[in-house]
């Protein structure tokens, strides 16, 4: 019985030693920037309410701008210049 807890306890260990996720390149992170702004942008132009899938991928992309070490400024400047002509932060 002991040793069988003992292998159990072995065995979690090493699954927090090797965690399933990598981390991410920063070619794999602009690829996403990318796309999230792109997304942002579909949002954006289309006509039923997408409020909640707007702020969220505003709020991913700010993120992913924040992981590549980009200005805040930088990563609004992206967004306002991928959405329509509207004032900024409208949701």
């Amino acid at each position: 019985m002991s040793e069988m807890l003992a292998n159990n306890i072995v065995e979690e260990v090493a699954k927090y030693r090797k965690p399933p996720n990598k981390l991410r390149s920063p070619q794999e992170i602009t690829a996403k920037y990318n796309q999230a702004l792109e997304y942002y942008k579909e949002l954006c132009f289309k006509p039923q309410e997408t409020n909640q899938l707007k702020l969220t991928t505003y709020t991913e992309i700010k993120t992913l701008g924040w992981v590549l070490g980009k200005p805040e400024k930088d990563v609004i400047k992206d967004i306002a210049s991928r959405s329509p002509s509207m004032p900024f932060g409208t949701f």
